[in-house]
């Protein structure tokens, strides 16, 4: 279903190698797990798992993990993974059996642990798939997998050489698309969300590409209590996810 691209293959902390292992759809990705000698009694659990899995583990010195995790906070643990791969939208549509009914496109969000914060709301919130330009996006790196706590392990992450293209082809497939900034006055709980949705979060220096908002259905803004220039993406992000799970719980949409 994907297409491969070169990232690092490094992931560290034991939310993220949690997620890995718990993943079928991953688990196979994993070909080391680095273990600090004086810690491996606090990931029985997980080691079991491995070793069931017949993933390789190795007992090293905490310095060996300090280097694979650049100095991170590993929390004693590292595994070394294929590399990530992203999907397209056909991919995406072609491969799951489920409807696909929202989608996040993040425009030229390069702040790694910005996305890997979205991703990690995104996935609890029942996002189906997120969307980034082929250009200018955050890479899927140790430090945003860490950050997502395994989230980007498991939603899929759709790359696209040409995003206008993309946006006219989900309107056509029946989505509304929706533009989330401050630079508008409709807020957000005045938006249909119930309906199948492209939301479209846009960089923190830059906002949304003039030419993505002409394909837009409508803009909405995060009601705030006190004037100001704007929030962090990724708390922007939680907010409007946290919008459309609420009516949708409220219209009994799963």
């Amino acid at each position: 279903m994907k297409k491969q691209v070169q990232n690092e293959n490094i992931i560290y902390g034991i939310r993220a190698i949690e997620e890995a292992l718990n993943d079928i759809s991953k688990i196979n990705s994993i070909e080391k797990i680095y273990v600090d000698t004086k810690k491996h009694r606090s990931f029985e659990r997980l080691l079991s798992i491995a070793r069931k899995n017949k993933i390789s583990v190795q007992y090293v010195p905490d310095v060996k993990i300090e280097k694979l995790a650049k100095g991170k906070n590993h929390q004693g643990i590292a595994a070394c993974i294929l590399s990530i791969k992203y999907a397209s939208l056909f991919e995406l549509f072609e491969s799951v059996s489920a409807p696909v009914r929202l989608i996040l496109f993040l425009d030229r969000i390069t702040d790694v642990r910005n996305f890997g914060s979205i991703a990690r709301s995104a996935y609890a919130m029942g996002v189906d798939a997120i969307l980034v330009p082929h250009k200018g996006a955050a890479s899927i790196n140790a430090d945003a997998i860490k950050t997502s706590a395994g989230a980007l392990l498991k939603i899929p992450v759709c790359k696209e050489q040409n995003v206008t293209e993309a946006i006219q082809m989900l309107s056509e497939k029946g989505f509304q698309i929706i533009a989330c900034h401050e630079k508008t006055s409709r807020l957000i709980d005045e938006v249909d969300f119930t309906i199948p949705s492209v939301i479209i979060l846009g960089s923190e220096h830059n906002g949304i590409l003039k030419e993505y908002l002409k394909y837009c259905n409508t803009e909405a803004k995060i009601p705030m209590k006190k004037s100001f220039d704007s929030l962090n993406v990724s708390v922007s992000a939680g907010i409007v996810l946290y919008e459309i799970q609420r009516q949708n719980l409220r219209a009994k949409i799963v």
